[in-house]
């Protein structure tokens, strides 16, 4: 059984995607899942984002359904009105004045960065800001990024095996991403500060449907899908065509177009998780039409995944635990995340910082 299939169990102590901040505007007191674990996040009126175990320490009912006071300074259970702080501490019980000890939820290290929130859901002494992942893209001047949220009912290393491995793009997109000879061409594949870096290069081939539309491409192109995955499950894919033989291979660009698939992935449960994701490109940044045709695009195409990895994920439920799995040439990239990945798991277990 491959890890995806038992779960693979969670990464605690790194920064993971728990929301866009657009979630938070107006006031709104965000309810999600991550490992297992119901947070409530929001923003106070100074802009500071509190996430706090969304479950009150008196009898569990979800701090999310209360009120937000004192200018986010404190919220309110719904269920008999206990108060806490931003660091989960209670600080008001109605009809009484003393506070009993352990009336406390936990507080989780949160930020916001690059248009999304962040989490840490392990030790709190070692949540470091400045590890939280390069995904300037999304909040850039110099480019204009589209992008959304799908929850998937599949567990979250299945869509680490989908994004290192392009491939499949010939296949599951094939009206809008693919073209059939994307498999044809091996990948290259190599570690690098603590990740995995994946490259393909297309070469004389057709452009696919979107970058055609997009690029106007008429003859064949030179195209790239430049994957640098960092764990748990952060992917920056620079990908784009050229006219073929125009020396986009060796760094020039100015007969192509470039643009950046960028996901996000956190685990809610072991079945199922939080995909995020965006979309950049760095040129007729002013055209609103076509922003909107690229979001409905890549919003259909990763949509596509969703599904394929919503039944993958059923039948590996289902498989009898002896099946054989087998991998192929296209699976390089993914073998060596999940190596990574297992390593970082047990490293974590070990020193007593992971579940």
């Amino acid at each position: 059984m491959t890890a995806a299939a038992d779960g693979g169990g969670y990464l605690r102590n790194a920064w993971h995607v728990a929301g866009w901040a657009r979630e938070l505007d107006g006031g709104a007191v965000l309810a999600r899942t991550i490992m297992d674990e119901p947070v409530a996040f929001w923003r106070g009126g100074d802009g500071e984002v509190t996430a706090l175990e969304d479950a009150c320490a008196h009898r569990m009912a979800p701090l999310s359904l209360g009120r937000v006071l004192d200018g986010g300074r404190r919220i309110r259970c719904p269920y008999h009105g206990l108060e806490f702080d931003r660091a989960g501490a209670c600080v008001r019980i109605p009809g009484q004045s003393a506070i009993p000890p352990g009336a406390r939820v936990r507080r989780y290290p949160c930020a916001e960065k690059w248009r999304w929130l962040w989490i840490w859901m392990g030790e709190e002494a070692k949540a470091d800001a400045s590890l939280i992942p390069d995904f300037h893209w999304n909040d850039d001047p110099g480019w204009v990024s589209v992008g959304d949220y799908f929850h998937v009912r599949g567990n979250w290393r299945l869509l680490v095996d989908n994004l290192m491995d392009l491939s499949h793009v010939a296949y599951v997109h094939a009206t809008t991403l693919g073209t059939e000879a994307v498999a044809d061409f091996p990948v290259a594949v190599r570690r690098e500060r603590g990740g995995v870096q994946v490259d393909r290069w297309i070469v004389g081939e057709p452009a696919p449907p979107m970058f055609r539309a997009v690029g106007g491409f008429a003859g064949t192109v030179d195209r790239w899908q430049l994957i640098d995955w960092r764990p748990p499950a952060h992917f920056a894919i620079d990908v784009g065509c050229a006219e073929s033989g125009s020396g986009a291979r060796d760094g020039d660009r100015t007969r192509g177009i470039t643009m950046y698939s960028n996901h996000s992935v956190t685990p809610e449960t072991q079945g199922s998780c939080h995909y995020f994701w965006h979309h950049a490109r760095n040129f007729r940044l002013d055209e609103l039409a076509l922003t909107e045709t690229l979001a409905e695009v890549t919003r259909t195409a990763f949509g596509e995944d969703v599904v394929i990895i919503e039944q993958q994920q059923r039948r590996l439920e289902a498989a009898r635990p002896d099946r054989p799995a087998i991998d192929i040439n296209a699976d390089a990239g993914a073998l060596q995340a999940r190596r990574v990945l297992d390593a970082l798991l047990v490293a974590e277990r070990d020193a007593g910082g992971g579940a």
